[in-house]
């Protein structure tokens, strides 16, 4: 209670709380309504937005996809066709010469004239044929090609390029593919000049003694190193030209196709002025510009362009070497604000094969979220990686062999096919290991479980609902058993109608539960470990091929279509087969089937052995190198290697912000006057509560001033009302428990002069006492006493009432009454005396009630204590010649529980001789079960140790020691009068031998 009538003056009162309460619970709910309210508006404009924004932006995708498979396609044909002239004069060194003889009409006469006997001789013809290795991709097939990519450029209505114009667009194709041409052989001179530069170092260290031919090696060196300078500078100007020249085939191919792209776009529902697309390569050039095809777009986020904060932010794209690293920072929207006006800007990479990148992009970051789970795999899979290296190598070596020889092709040399055998053998493993080390066996299984489970439940379901529907139909054509309810036939159709549609509606369940099952879509762990399986498939299939149709459209057929899956991993199949047999160089399998298979992948661009070299290079590379602190690897190499470059989708989202924005601040404004209103209103509703709470406040402070004759005035049927009720009542037990603590008080001192007011005296020169009693509730049922019995004897004892409180007290003092008449009648026998008084308590006590009862007689002239227990705590005796403690025996049934018959079995009588300085302590269970505050017990064990330790000390020394500890334990003043918090009352009482 606040005495200080200041404070209670200047701290807030229930009114001002209420009020306070009131409005901040108000507010509360409308600012988090609020908030709800706007992060919903803002999540539909969002969702609206990417709705909108989804189809153009695909659109968008395939558009930059299929400029850059047709810039590809048609810089390709220019590399074919520069290639084969430079693979006829490189590989016609490996055609075989075949002699014949002469042939033709002066060959048959010649011929004719030695068959007849002249002296002719027909001359031998020698001529260079094909080999295996002499044939690459021909002028038909390279022709057939350019064909269909000339096909693909068609007028907006629908009509064939004219020639200038095709001619043009393959001029500059020509130029690119002569500058790629150009640095590739620049690299591969410089690698060729790199080996001689280290054969010319070797030899100049072996030729000290002949100047003039290290003078030459010197000049060599020179030249050597000259021929590198140029051949990097070449190749620095050579990526810059077509660098260039790319660009200006893009602008070509994108101008042509710009009214097409135009109305595809508007026809997807692109909002030109609020959405603009901008698409960039690689290098960071812009390649597509929606703003250019739409007079409305040119003006979204001119001024946003030119800003300097979002030019740092698109240059970032491209400055980075991690591209995993640069599209998860990129991941999330960024917000700018220019003029006004406020963009988000979206960005989006575009990768050349979008299949292999969705790997690429799932295996890395299922390597960097579950690298521990993947560890023991791609362990193993650096393992195979080095041992395809060096079966690579002998693969190399023996294809070289095979070549210089030219006589026959590689799938009809044994060597080659023993070594593709083992080829064949490491692939089986690597899938085997992927089958056995991958992390995912036991989810997979889960979800087979779960799948199974759940169609089984609802098969089940259906099953019992077709019953049911039998059971109706029943109903409707016979009439009812005696003792059924008899139904309508209306109510009987209607509930058929009910069954029949949940029946359908389980089938519909069932079905989509069958689409469901090898649908990968949402199953990311299967689409992990598909990852790590096809990545190099992929990879390489993307490399032979040029496919009809770009997107990404066939990677969610994948996913979603286990035949699809099938197809695509056969496919993967035969073209490993088609490498690995060695047949054709540029023919695919002739089976009907399988050529079906392979040529939907794409057209073919690839020759055998070039797919092979590639093929060697992916199985031979890691998928992830976890020693390099860079990310490298296979998986990080497809990925930089694939990427074309970005789109950026900037939205104007002024209006929709400013849209929000003003419904925010309407709700804000609605808000405060709410909050307002709701403070007055709960003002006065407090005020007029806090009236009737003040009465019942005024009184309460009287009963705190002692005066319990208070009335509560009555104050109605609410929570206030019955609080007034309540309060009389309690003040009115207060009234009942003081009188009561008055009584306990009084009846608490007549309870201590029953217990013996001092300790017996008369055997001083034998032994020394010590007792102690406190009881639970100010009076209780425990009990010592010591009795003198004259000629050196004296009786002692101790008991415990069941129960607590007035009742157990009353018979505890019976109890004293009438052990002291027996005794002072001159009884002496232990046993008897424990009868009698189990027959007077069993038949005047209740049932309940009953008393565990120990009885000894100390006799000075022999130093012995014999005694009996009646159910009572085993007595614990100190032995001071060995300073050990012993628990003496006891037992018995309490008294007042059973007839004597039985009781007198229970008891027996027991002899302990006492030597000078021994102890012997009984006490009552309510020290044992003493409890601190959490409830702990003070336990026979901690009592056992302190009688241990103070063993030497006087009885009364002794019982003092024990009480201090016990009040420590307790944390209660147990030697002070009244009412005590202990959970049973106490006595204990100590006998010592001088």
């Amino acid at each position: 209670m606040i005495k200080n009538k200041f404070l209670r003056m200047v701290l807030p009162g229930i009114r001002a709380k209420l009020s306070f309460f009131t409005a901040a619970l108000v507010v509360s709910i409308l600012a988090f309504t609020s908030a709800v309210h706007y992060s919903q508006q803002k999540k539909a404009l969002e969702e609206k937005i990417n709705s909108e924004l989804k189809a153009p932006l695909d659109y968008v995708n395939t558009v930059v996809l299929d400029l850059e498979n047709l810039s590809r396609s048609m810089i390709l044909i220019e590399e074919f066709k520069i290639r084969v002239k430079e693979k006829k004069k490189e590989l016609s060194k490996f055609k075989r010469t075949v002699v014949q003889k002469e042939s033709g009409f002066f060959g048959a006469l010649k011929s004719f004239g030695q068959s007849i006997g002249l002296n002719v001789r027909r001359g031998n013809v020698y001529r260079s044929v094909d080999t295996y290795f002499t044939r690459y991709l021909s002028e038909k097939e390279i022709q057939e090609f350019e064909t269909k990519v000339r096909n693909e450029l068609r007028k907006e209505n629908g009509a064939p390029i004219e020639a200038p114009v095709y001619e043009k667009i393959r001029t500059i194709a020509e130029k690119t593919a002569i500058a790629k041409l150009t640095g590739e052989n620049a690299r591969s001179r410089i690698e060729e000049i790199e080996e001689e530069l280290k054969i010319t170092e070797s030899e100049l260290s072996k030729s000290d003694s002949d100047p003039r031919k290290k003078k030459s090696l010197l000049d060599t060196k020179t030249k050597l190193e000259k021929e590198k300078k140029a051949s990097e500078k070449s190749i620095s100007e050579s990526e810059k030209r077509s660098v260039s020249e790319e660009t200006n085939l893009a602008k070509a191919l994108q101008s042509f196709f710009r009214g097409s792209y135009k109305d595809g776009i508007s026809s997807l529902g692109l909002l030109p002025d609020k959405i603009r697309i901008l698409a960039y390569d690689r290098s960071g050039k812009q390649t597509l510009d929606t703003g250019l095809l739409f007079l409305q777009s040119a003006g979204t986020a001119k001024k946003l362009l030119n800003q300097k904060e979002f030019e740092q932010s698109k240059d970032s794209l491209f400055q980075g070497s991690d591209v995993l690293e640069v599209i998860r920072e990129k991941s999330e929207p960024e917000s700018f604000e220019v003029g006004g006006r406020q963009y988000e800007v979206v960005y989006r990479p575009v990768f050349r094969n979008p299949g292999t990148a969705e790997r690429s992009r799932i295996l890395a970051e299922e390597v960097s979220k579950n690298g521990s789970g993947w560890r023991k795999y791609l362990e193993e899979d650096r393992k195979l990686s080095k041992e395809f290296e060096e079966l690579t190598q002998k693969l190399k070596i023996r294809i070289s062999e095979l070549r210089k020889e030219g006589k026959s092709k590689p799938a009809a040399d044994p060597t080659f096919r023993n070594l593709s055998f083992q080829y064949r053998k490491l692939l089986k493993k690597r899938d085997s290991r992927l089958n056995e080390l991958h992390p995912y066996a036991s989810v997979f299984e889960k979800a087979r479980t779960k799948w199974t489970e759940e169609k089984k439940s609802l098969e089940e379901k259906s099953a019992s609902l077709s019953k049911e529907v039998l059971e109706w139909e029943k109903m409707l054509k016979f009439p009812p058993k005696q003792g059924e309810t008899r139904k309508s036939p209306e109510d009987i159709r209607e509930k058929l109608r009910e069954l029949e549609a949940q029946i359908e509606e389980i089938r519909d369940s069932l079905v989509r539960l069958e689409t469901l099952k090898e649908d990968w879509s949402s199953f990311e762990e299967r689409k992990a470990e598909d990852s790590v399986y096809g990545l190099r498939e992929a990879a390489l299939e993307d490399f032979a091929f040029l496919p009809f149709k770009a997107g990404s459209s066939s990677i969610r057929r994948y996913y979603k279509d286990s035949e699809e899956r099938k197809h695509v991993r056969e496919k993967w199949k035969l073209l490993r087969e088609w490498i690995l047999s060695g047949n054709s160089e540029t023919e695919l399998p002739n089976l009907p089937k399988n050529k079906t298979f392979l040529t939907e992948a794409g057209i073919l661009i690839r020759s055998r052995s070039e797919a092979e070299e590639v093929m060697w290079e992916l199985d031979s590379t890691p998928l992830v190198s976890v020693q390099e602190k860079e990310a490298k690897g296979l998986v990080y190499d497809l990925l930089r290697k694939d990427l074309l470059g970005y789109n950026l989708i900037i939205i104007d989202r002024t209006e929709g912000a400013r849209q929000i924005r003003d419904n925010r601040e309407e709700l804000i404004r609605y808000t405060g006057v709410i909050g307002g209103v709701a403070i007055l209103l709960a003002y006065g509703l407090a005020w007029f509560v806090v009236r009737r709470i003040r009465t019942i406040s005024v009184k309460a402070e009287e009963i705190g001033g002692g005066n319990l004759k208070v009335e509560f005035p009555s104050a109605g049927y609410d929570e206030i009302g019955i609080l007034s009720e309540s309060l009389n009542e309690m003040v009115h037990g207060l009234r009942e428990r003081e009188e009561m603590r008055g009584e306990l008080l009084a009846g608490e001192e007549i309870q201590k002069r029953l217990l013996p007011e001092k300790l017996p005296t008369s055997l001083n020169d034998y032994v020394e006492f010590g007792a102690f009693y406190k009881a639970m509730a100010g009076v209780g049922g425990d009990y010592y006493d010591f009795i003198e019995l004259g000629q050196n004897k004296i009786a002692f004892c101790i008991g415990d009432v069941s129960n607590h409180g007035v009742g157990p007290a009353i018979v505890m003092a019976l109890f004293r009454a009438q052990i002291r008449a027996i005794l002072r009648r001159g009884e002496r026998d232990l046993k008897k005396i424990l009868l009698e008084m189990n027959s007077q308590l069993y038949e005047d006590t209740p049932d309940h009630m009953f008393v565990t009862f120990f009885l000894g007689f100390f006799d000075a002239n022999t130093s012995k204590v014999e005694y009996i227990s009646a159910g009572h705590v085993k007595p614990l005796f100190y032995d001071s010649s060995e300073k050990k403690l012993h628990e003496l025996p006891a037992g018995g049934l309490p008294i007042g529980m059973d007839e004597n018959s039985f009781f007198e079995t229970t008891i027996e009588r027991r002899v302990l001789a006492l030597d000078s300085g021994d102890i012997f302590f009984e006490y009552t269970d309510g020290l044992d079960e003493a409890r601190n505050p959490d409830g702990n017990m003070y336990g026979r064990e901690r009592l056992a140790r302190l009688l241990f330790a103070n063993g030497e000390k006087r009885p009364e020394n002794l019982i003092q020691t024990i009480v201090a500890d016990l009040e420590t334990h307790t944390a209660q003043e147990l030697g002070k009068p009244g009412i005590s918090r202990l959970s049973d009352d106490i006595a204990m009482i100590a006998i010592r031998k001088r």
